[in-house]
């Protein structure tokens, strides 16, 4: 805290890195420790920062990519000339497969690190190169990729014209087709028996467009009968082993938690030749009989507008963004069905390209989403255009703290500017 008594934090050192989890002694259980490749080399990769300010081609950038050490990133990059650039740059270790996916007693042979990975190098496909965190050149460096589905939406999109604009790309952000649906909705499909309401329901949702715009009731109602599996996967007695908090420190429970795991897990859980003798065509059926009465019962008392059940999919799906200093009025609902929220309704979702990310099964409020749209115009550079969430000011009260959102919100971009003529310094501080 500002102003406040310094607070002394012990690290404790050992030969595979500082210990992240545990300690030597009092807790009982083996301490963890994170040996990773900056604390070893004692080189942040600062040295590639002035030779990429300094780049005017992809050669040069390739060069000083090569002084990364992390984060590991897939890099892309062109120039005037035509020159293409998609590798992986950073550094990684040589180590066992079984260090790669757990915890592993690094003291023991086969768990030592024995040099480091020559960075892959990705392909460009008739002028092509697309990234969207899915398995691409990194493969061979990693085990939790995206999803292919939003590289695959990107690429196809692309392949519909042979040249784009600046403006033009606001149809590929902006794009809420949603192709990890498709497995909810075969079981969907499957499903025989079912009262009227479920039947109608499922007629619904096997004829929509699959796209989860902000004013789509099917998009709702799809996102409903997603958290309804969700929230009975969780529940089943195969999972029961994984409901009590790990015992590891509460920062790290958002990414163990069992319901978000099952909710991002979905798509592959139902895919899955077999899943623990989970009958999962019993779980669909009971979870679209569920939403299809909540769907009649809010509709009959006409309160459609209120929260899940009939209601548009951005009624729910509503921008939440991480503040650090939260006020009254920046207050999250107190729960779930609480929507009560001054923030905007959004489209898109988790698996889209425009990926505005909710936590299936626990809420649909989104704190994540694109940080950042730039497009560069390498023939005129200005008729580049970027846009953030917010504003280009951090500050609550500046003119420029949240101007940018509307932009952001339509799929809009603002030019960039670089030439200093129309540049206009803005001071805060008076000085």
């Amino acid at each position: 805290m500002a102003g406040g008594d310094p607070v002394e934090v012990e690290v404790i050192e050992t030969a595979r890195g500082p210990v992240v989890i545990g300690g030597v002694t009092g807790s009982g259980d083996d301490p963890i420790s994170l040996r990773y490749p900056p604390r070893v080399t004692e080189d942040l990769g600062f040295s590639a920062l002035l030779p990429l300010l300094r780049a005017r081609e992809v050669a040069d950038v390739d060069r000083a990519f090569d002084l990364w050490a992390e984060p590991v990133n897939v890099v892309q990059a062109a120039d005037t000339e035509g020159g293409l650039l998609h590798r992986v740059a950073g550094n990684v270790p040589l180590r066992g497969r079984d260090n790669r996916t757990r915890l592993v007693p690094a003291w023991e042979p086969g768990h030592e690190w024995h040099g480091w990975h020559e960075m892959p190098r990705g392909t460009v496909e008739d002028g092509l190169a697309v990234m969207a965190n899915q398995r691409g050149p990194a493969t061979p460096l990693g085990v939790e990729f995206a999803p292919p589905h939003r590289a695959a939406r990107i690429r196809e999109l692309l392949e519909e014209r042979p040249t784009w604009s600046a403006p033009d790309m606001a149809a590929i952000h902006m794009d809420t087709h949603l192709a990890s649906a498709g497995a909810l909705l075969d079981h969907l499909a499957a499903l025989d028996g079912l009262t009227p309401q479920a039947s109608a329901l499922r007629d619904r949702l096997l004829s929509w467009d699959r796209r989860m715009t902000a004013a789509s009731t099917e998009a709702a109602q799809y996102a409903e009968l997603r958290g309804a599996v969700v929230r009975r996967l969780a529940a089943h007695p195969a999972f029961t082993a994984l409901t009590d908090p790990p015992a590891y420190p509460e920062v790290f429970r958002p990414w163990l938690a069992l319901l978000p795991r099952v909710g991002f897990a979905l798509e592959n859980l139902l895919k899955a030749d077999e899943l623990y003798g989970i009958d999962r065509a019993a779980v669909v059926r009971e979870a679209v009989a569920e939403v299809a009465a909540e769907t009649a019962g809010k509709a009959a008392a006409e309160t459609v507008k209120a929260a899940g059940a009939s209601g548009t999919w951005g009624d729910t799906h509503r921008l939440a963004p991480w503040r650090a200093l939260p006020t009254a009025a920046y207050a999250a609902p107190a729960s779930p069905a609480s929507y009560a929220y001054d923030e905007p309704g959004l489209s898109g979702d988790h698996d889209c390209v425009l990926c505005t990310s909710a936590v299936p099964g626990l809420t649909d409020l989104s704190a994540r989403g694109p940080a950042a749209r730039y497009v560069w115009d390498l023939a005129r550079r200005e008729d580049s255009r970027w846009v953030v969430p917010f504003g280009a000011s951090g500050v609550p009260g500046s003119p420029h703290h949240r101007d940018q959102l509307p932009l952001w919100l339509k799929g809009d971009l603002a030019p960039v500017v670089t030439d200093w003529e129309h540049l206009t310094k803005e001071n805060s501080d008076d000085r």
